[in-house]
């Protein structure tokens, strides 16, 4: 009796462990790729310059969504050989934290690598501009020889400095300066910009330094004549140049039943400090899709 109650309880172990193997097979050791960050590179004349915010990278591995990463990051794939990577620039949408997506107006960056579990391989991905067929640019404005805004008030203007303290990029960048008298600050573009429909996506990309907060709006002039204003975005104080992508299909959207004839984009401040303040702008881009 002793030899069959150790006969059962030996068996009962045995099914005991053969089930766990069951329940939590081994588990397959994952390969690994490092992003420290993105390249970014333009055509000067036609693009802009090359600046660029891309804190975060979009991963896919032989078709697979792996995840966002806020760079850098030591990524975990669970594949092993020959592997397709497509890597996808990520931004923080209207330069809110929380708001991450894919830039739609950047190429992806591809690549094939032979991954091994357990080892980590660096990637370097590079990323520029979509071609012509698939974006267009609405405005490339550097500030080099021109200054497509104007004061809609006799108060604070956008002018252009060439100090070299104070430029972004190239010789010339925009400057306004604010007083504790001079204190209200509301520029225009002075040329009528033709947006597409709501179907297609639409930013402002912009660098900017500023001590105050400012707001961008957007106006709309209808078929009928009146003009209809949004505002888009407040954007925060930086004391140092900051890149920004700002989605402006909110705001065609709120203009869309009112027959739009035309647009234009403008930026406010008020200065409340105890003391002067400037905003500085450079590298400003209207970017559609087509």
């Amino acid at each position: 009796m002793q030899k069959i109650k150790l006969l059962f309880l030996s068996g009962c172990v045995a099914l005991f462990m053969n089930g766990c193997e069951l329940i939590n097979p081994d588990e397959q050791i994952p390969s690994y790729v490092y992003i420290d960050n993105f390249t970014f590179t333009t055509n000067l004349e036609t693009q802009g310059y090359a600046s660029s915010k891309l804190p975060d990278a979009w991963v896919y591995a032989n078709n697979e969504f792996i995840g966002a990463f806020e760079l850098p990051a030591t990524i975990p794939i669970l594949a092993e050989g020959a592997t397709e990577i497509i890597v996808y620039p990520g931004i923080k949408e209207n330069g809110i934290s929380g708001t991450g997506m894919i830039y739609p107006f950047y190429n992806p960056y591809t690549i094939t690598r032979n991954l091994i579990a357990g080892a980590t391989d660096t990637l370097h991905p590079a990323t520029n501009y979509k071609n012509s067929s698939a974006i267009t640019f609405l405005m490339v404005e550097r500030f080099e020889s021109s200054n497509p805004f104007y004061s809609v008030i006799p108060d604070a203007t956008l002018t252009t400095t060439s100090d070299p303290e104070l430029v972004f990029e190239g010789n010339r960048s925009a400057i306004s300066y604010l007083t504790e008298t001079v204190d209200t600050f509301y520029v225009q573009t002075s040329d009528p910009l033709f947006f597409p429909t709501i179907d297609h996506q639409l930013f402002l990309e912009l660098d900017y330094k500023c001590d105050i907060p400012f707001n961008v709006w957007m106006k709309c002039k209808t078929v009928n004549g009146n003009s209809i204003y949004d505002e888009v975005l407040t954007v925060t104080a930086k004391d140092y140049w900051n890149k920004i992508y700002i989605n402006l299909n909110a705001s065609l959207q709120y203009f869309a039943a009112s027959q739009p004839e035309s647009y234009g984009i403008e930026f406010r401040a008020i200065n409340t400090l105890d003391t002067a303040a400037q905003i500085l702008y450079d590298n400003i881009k209207i970017i559609q899709s087509k």
